[in-house]
């Protein structure tokens, strides 16, 4: 009887700590690229100023957006020679933080119970039945970091990089900050692709 309890507990505590890890959101990073540039031969970038122009992005703070240009830069320099002054590099880098308000609904059905369409077990009660009774709509973030790099001389793209996560309202900016690092990282790691 104590062994089955015993692995009862294992099984419970497997559970929830799948459960814990599933929940745990990492950004979602998806990438494009010109397919048949010879990213070989780049040496040498330069950061672009971002410029706060849209209402998604009036509500990032101007402290967030210089430690994301800091960082870019820091991640390219370990394997491209930023250039300084008149000098053209071989490609621009330009960045966008975009947060927007996103709507997440669920729904909940007395006959069946809870689940993303309402559909999980339950005891029916066909007496109650109310199809969608009980739906709730959760406002949320989604905050986007788009990091683009343009061909200096044909002025094309060549690579874009998106990471995506959806973010809680009440972030410090010091967290936000955080987060956006460990996208810039995530992004900058998949550039040039592996063809």
């Amino acid at each position: 009887m104590a062994k089955i309890k015993f692995l009862g507990l294992i099984f419970s505590v497997l559970v929830v700590a799948g459960l814990m890890v599933g929940c745990a959101t990492k950004p979602r990073v998806a990438t494009d690229y010109e397919d048949g540039y010879n990213f070989s031969a780049l040496k040498t970038f330069s950061v672009k100023e971002t410029k706060q122009d849209s209402k998604e992005n009036l509500l990032v703070s101007p402290f967030t957006l210089s430690h994301i240009h800091s960082l870019v830069s820091s991640e390219l320099s370990k394997r491209y020679q930023i250039t300084n002054g008149d000098a053209v590099p071989d490609f621009y880098v330009s960045y966008h933080v975009v947060v927007e308000e996103k709507l997440d609904a669920h729904n909940y059905d007395e006959l069946y119970g809870f689940g993303y369409w309402g559909r999980g077990y339950r005891y029916p009660s066909a007496m109650f039945y109310h199809p969608g009774f009980g739906g709730e709509i959760t406002v949320y973030n989604q905050g986007s970091l788009i990091i683009d790099m343009v061909d200096a001389k044909t002025q094309q793209p060549i690579w874009r990089g998106v990471s995506e996560k959806r973010l809680n309202k009440s972030l410090s900016p010091q967290k936000q900050r955080q987060i956006l690092a460990g996208a810039v990282m995530e992004v900058i790691a998949q550039f040039p692709p592996i063809k």
